[in-house]
């Protein structure tokens, strides 16, 4: 019980940097969410344990304990997946207060996140790679920024990410 406790503790810990990440990268999704908090959904993916998800302004947290929600997303991982590079909400997932998870949706999806950013800061650049390699050949969405600054200034942040990565494996190493 100890240990689960623990988890619990760290997984709420994560759950609570993770939306001060989104917040610092969009002040659009901060005001939104002060907007509708506090909410508890259910998040209910096929084949693995229910997940209850609390958004407050001050602190959120993850529980696996059945408790009351305002909405129901019931989906396969790969929906889930989908929706969240996609952007495209499939309303037959939403059971509940489906007022409520549209709001929320669109506070995240209108907030501009950079998907692949967070990849890249969480799990390093190459996974980063690898997720925008797989979201363009499955979603056939190749994502072309034309003004030709944007894409200089996001070469030379992949770039600067890449010489980090080398200089931490020479530095553990």
């Amino acid at each position: 019980m100890q240990f689960i406790l623990v988890i619990m503790i760290n997984t709420n810990k994560a759950l609570n940097r993770l939306i001060e990440d989104l917040k610092d990268s969009s002040p659009n999704l901060e005001n939104s969410i002060k907007e509708i908090a506090p909410l508890t959904f259910l998040l209910n993916i096929k084949g693995h344990k229910d997940v209850y998800i609390t958004i407050n302004e001050e602190s959120s947290n993850i529980s696996f304990s059945e408790q009351s929600c305002d909405f129901e997303i019931r989906a396969s991982l790969i929906d889930v997946l989908k929706l969240a590079i996609s952007g495209k909400l499939n309303k037959g997932l939403i059971y509940g207060n489906g007022e409520i998870a549209i709001v929320l949706f669109n506070a995240i999806h209108k907030s501009n996140i950079d998907l692949i950013y967070l990849i890249d800061k969480y799990f390093g650049s190459l996974p980063a790679v690898f997720t925008y390699t797989i979201v363009k050949k499955v979603f056939k969405s190749s994502e072309i920024y034309q003004d030709k600054n944007y894409r200089d200034i996001r070469k030379r942040l992949r770039d600067i990410a890449i010489r980090l990565d080398r200089l931490e494996v020479l530095k553990s190493s």
